[in-house]
């Protein structure tokens, strides 16, 4: 039986090539001429999903070469690492909420699925780019599924995450919570507002990629709409964070002094958070407007990984909180109680699963 694994790796691996050779049909170059680039008509062994307006460049120097490849590597790296990261956190969240409503559920593991789609699709760019036109020059500068994996599914992960109306089923959370904490009407419409557009952004922005693949385009229409992408977004993340820091400073001057800890550590997780949002879109954006290169791909393939952490860090913070509270308990609130009959307790903690407590006590004074 294991002499059989090396077959079944090797059949996995045939299996996941002839998959992705049947979505992304290619054509049949002549092998005797792929490596010459003054011979080849870039489009000619294209996949049938790519169209290219901007003829990619025949030759290319060592230095461009570098600075085109090596961030590719090094995003997908992070990429991968992130969705390892991700996979953790959903596995903590599955094993200590099971009893969430389904809708917050639904938003986990669908936000779950989408990255791993963008992984998928980032992995066979990189195939194309490293393995199957490996020394194609022209091949090198083309975005093959970038349209698919960067601009639009970073872009509807964010604005998931970012805002939705309340009672929506598949779109929550930041824009939720402000709606919860404040019950702004004008906050939460501003919020839903730079998210759609953000979205809108990226979805043109997906378009003008899919009509002309090329790294070297950069046509002002294409400009314009990773500017209301990449811009948009971290407008709405610096809007997120203000807001959420200032709606639960207010919270805290009227809570108690336990709460005042637990509000205290979720206003630095909100900063803290949307201050990695903003930086990446911000560096995706300067990057992709100032260098002809694919310095701008480390941070744009990782951001919708960075968005989804940042939900299920808010998500399992939960732990924390309470075993917060379970040490505080033990600590400071020493308890005497008298017999009396059982008494269950429920804490209403919103569309999360509810905290039921069930005290076989019905009385109790404290020692102190």
């Amino acid at each position: 039986m294991k002499g059989a694994a090396p077959y079944r790796t090797a059949f996995l691996l045939s299996v996941m090539d002839r998959f992705l050779r049947l979505i992304f049909s290619t054509g049949t170059p002549n092998p005797k001429k792929a490596f010459l680039h003054s011979e080849l008509d870039p489009s000619a062994h294209l996949p049938a999903m790519v169209h290219v307006l901007t003829p990619p460049p025949t030759e290319a120097s060592r230095h461009e070469i570098v600075w085109l490849a090596g961030p590719r590597l090094i995003g997908l790296l992070f990429n991968w690492g992130l969705l390892g990261v991700l996979t953790t956190q959903i596995y903590i969240y599955h094993v200590n909420f099971p009893r969430d409503k389904r809708r917050l559920k639904a938003l986990v593991y669908g936000i779950y699925l989408l990255d791993w789609a963008q992984t998928c699709s980032a992995t066979y760019d990189a195939f194309r780019w490293f393995v199957y036109d490996w020394g194609d020059i022209p091949a090198l500068f083309l975005r093959y599924s970038g349209f698919f994996n960067v601009p639009l599914l970073s872009s509807v992960i964010g604005a998931i995450v970012q805002a939705s109306p309340p009672g929506v089923e598949l779109t929550i959370f930041y824009g939720w919570r402000i709606w919860i904490f404040s019950r702004s009407k004008v906050m939460f419409v501003i919020v839903f507002i730079l998210a759609v557009v953000q979205l809108g952004g990226g979805i043109a922005t997906a378009y003008y990629m899919f009509i002309d693949a090329s790294e070297t385009s950069r046509a002002a229409h294409t400009i314009h709409s990773v500017g209301v992408r990449l811009g948009g977004s971290a407008l709405v993340d610096i809007v997120i964070s203000v807001s959420m820091t200032y709606y639960l400073l207010r919270c805290r001057a009227q809570a108690l002094e336990h709460t005042t800890n637990a509000v205290t550590r979720l206003v630095r997780l909100t900063i803290e958070t949307g201050t990695i949002t903003v930086f990446a879109a911000t560096l995706d954006l300067v990057f992709y407007l100032t260098e002809k290169n694919g310095l701008h791909q480390v941070s744009g393939v990782t951001l919708s990984k960075l968005y989804s952490n940042t939900l299920m860090v808010l998500f399992n913070n939960r732990l924390v909180e309470l075993r917060t509270r379970d040490t505080i308990s033990g600590e400071n609130a020493a308890l005497a109680f008298r017999p009396g009959r059982s008494k269950t307790e429920t804490m209403d903690t919103g569309d999360f699963q509810t905290i039921t407590v069930k005290v076989d006590k019905e009385s109790f004074n404290s020692i102190d």
